[in-house]
């Protein structure tokens, strides 16, 4: 299922709505649950899956809208709106039953109806989940034809019901970015961004190696990239032409900062709070939105993620958040958190945008590494920077290799590591902080000349600090 339609209500719609759009569609259409998750299948007379719905969504944060289908689908709306998603069969049938529904929706509610790009990939075989294009043993592929692709419902949903036994694989068009949270997940070892060129053939989006469908492990490179001198090992791999452009040297800079906590005191409404801090010395203010998965339709606030975490307890629960939209430079990311007992690790990972390098606030870095540990939310951080889009999105091109800039550990670590200790090694730590609150900052891009020297030197920095002095 690859072809998507978003109505965008005034009003919230309610079970009656639904029904009454369906039927004004065609009075054949059924409306079914899905069996293993919570949107609604719309089925015709002879049974076949037609499209999924999901049940609206109230957009708090309207800015969030903005940022994934642009400013056009906004205009003319209230402050709150409600968010309806519907993925369609990429066919004639299905196109017209979910732009038919939509445009139902909003004849009775008002609003407007966004839509994606013609998904017409030639993939699509009906599966047993309603976000996927095509599924193999070994993988799930998920098309999506849209210009910014956000870690929606329908992929969060997929990756929760084959947690472990399938990777994800999601296809796109040259043309989409995908939002940080993709990104991040595709980059791992259970994801792969599969771009479709315009001749019909299909790459890996981060590596630009060609790549082809195998029946039990979906789509494979021929060779698949391993190790910091792989090129050398394998001269013939070579990726699609027009994969290594000049991006840049004319994009702008994204600064990640992934930091993690655990929090002995979980119930007290600290989560989050560390990822203000990030975004306040990043971006110039705190995040503006949060949610589950993408859009991020609510608006932030720290006590009702920690009421969400306590809520999913003991299940393991990743947050995304965004903004802060018009109030300072652009940022996205998540939030994982992980029960330990009575404990909750939080690992926040944040990545703000600016379109000039010499904008990114590096001479900040230490302050924020000082202000995390003032309030006790700091174990271990690190940071760097690539080049990319000022709204941190991500095209599928050669951007370079990510360049460290830093890390630090706080005030558990330094205790159990040791001052005199801690504040040597391969990178020279600089002390911050005052009594049991100190923390130390190790500057990699000041102590490193090149990417790779900086990559050894921030490995040979964290193996310092975890071995054992006594030896």
């Amino acid at each position: 299922m690859s072809y998507d339609v978003v109505a965008l209500v005034a009003g919230e719609p309610d079970e009656h709505d639904i029904v009454r759009a369906l039927e004004s569609v065609d009075q054949e259409l059924r409306l079914h649950w899905h069996k293993d998750t919570s949107v609604l299948q719309i089925r015709d007379g002879d049974g076949r899956l037609v499209a999924t719905l999901e049940p609206g969504q109230r957009v708090e944060s309207p800015g969030e809208v903005v940022r994934l289908l642009g400013a056009e689908a906004v205009a003319g709306l209230p402050d709150r709106f409600w968010w309806v998603e519907t993925r369609a069969r990429p066919d004639a049938q299905g196109r017209e039953v979910a732009h038919r529904f939509a445009d139902g929706l909003v004849l009775r509610l008002g609003g407007a109806v966004w839509t994606s790009g013609g998904a017409e990939f030639g993939l699509w075989e009906e599966s047993d989940h309603p976000a996927v294009e095509r599924a193999a043993p070994k993988a799930l592929l998920v098309a999506q034809d849209r210009e910014v692709v956000p870690f929606s419902s329908w992929l969060s949903d997929a990756v929760a019901t084959h947690a472990g036994q399938r990777t994800l694989q999601v296809l796109t068009p040259p043309t989409a970015r995908l939002t940080y949270g993709v990104r991040t997940f595709l980059a791992g070892p259970l994801g792969r961004w599969v771009v479709r060129d315009e001749d019909g053939g299909h790459y890996d989006g981060f590596t630009g190696l060609p790549v082809h469908w195998d029946d039990e492990y979906g789509f494979l490179a021929d060779k698949e990239p391993s190790g910091l001198n792989w090129t050398e090992r394998e001269p013939d791999a070579a990726p699609v032409p027009g994969f290594l452009v000049d991006f840049a040297e004319t994009a702008g800079t994204q600064v990640v900062v992934d930091v993690s906590v655990l929090h002995r005191d979980p119930l007290t409404p600290h989560l989050g709070r560390a990822a203000e801090i990030i975004a306040e010395h990043l971006a110039g203010h705190a995040p503006s939105a949060w949610g589950p998965h993408e859009p991020t339709l609510r608006e932030w606030d720290r006590e009702r993620i920690t009421g969400f975490a306590a809520e999913r307890r003991p299940r393991a629960s990743i947050l995304y958040l965004s903004g802060p939209f018009g109030l300072g430079q652009p940022l996205s990311g998540q939030i994982g958190l992980t029960w330990h007992g009575s404990r909750i690790r939080e690992r926040i990972s944040i990545a703000a945008g600016f379109e000039d390098g010499d904008a990114a606030p590096f001479d900040a870095l230490p302050q924020l590494v000082e202000a995390l540990a003032a309030e006790g939310l700091l174990d271990g951080l690190r940071v760097r920077h690539l080049p990319g889009h000022s709204d941190t999105t991500c095209s599928p091109v050669w951007a370079g290799p990510a360049i460290p800039v830093g890390l630090a550990i706080g005030p558990e670590r330094l205790r159990a590591v040791g001052s005199d200790r801690a504040q040597a090694g391969p990178i020279g730590g600089t002390l911050l902080g005052e009594g049991a609150d100190q923390a130390v900052w190790y500057p990699v891009l000041s102590s490193a000349e090149a990417p790779l020297q900086g990559l050894e030197l921030m490995g040979r920095q964290t193996d310092y600090l975890a071995a054992d002095p006594r030896g």
